[in-house]
């Protein structure tokens, strides 16, 4: 059985993980407190009191350094489950390893991300409960 939807959900949930956490961690941690004044404080002015203080932007690239180590272990994961899934050796490793990155993504983003751990819980719950001989049309 080949376990391609498994496989291509599970890369495809990560590279979004890597383009939405990676650019925003990338950009927050890279900002000065110009261009932090000019570009992000007006649009949290009004959700995040004292966000125009210099504490602020140390929030904003915590919130950035946090997200990068959440990418960072989401690729491990999966990458783990992918290679436990290759060849249908090993399914339920790779469904823990898949719900484990679900669950780095949903903690790491402090649950901002929600949509993209719950890729990852529908392919973990795809490589336990999709038997051999069953197609995905």
């Amino acid at each position: 059985m080949n376990r391609k939807w498994e496989k291509g959900i599970g890369i495809t949930g990560a590279l979004l993980v890597v383009i939405f956490l990676g650019g925003f961690a990338v950009t927050i941690n890279q900002i000065n407190m110009a261009d932090f004044q000019d570009t992000i404080v007006p649009i949290f002015k009004d959700v995040i009191p004292n966000i125009e203080t210099a504490e602020g932007l140390e929030s904003m690239k915590t919130l950035g350094a946090w997200f990068s180590v959440t990418v960072f272990l989401t690729i491990i994961m999966v990458a783990l489950g992918t290679l436990f899934v290759t060849r249908n050796k090993y399914p339920k490793r790779a469904a823990i390893f898949y719900g484990l990155a679900g669950l780095v993504v949903l903690i790491g983003s402090q649950l901002i991300a929600f949509p993209l751990a719950f890729i990852f819980f529908v392919v973990a719950g795809l490589c336990m409960w999709r038997q051999p001989g069953q197609q995905m049309e």
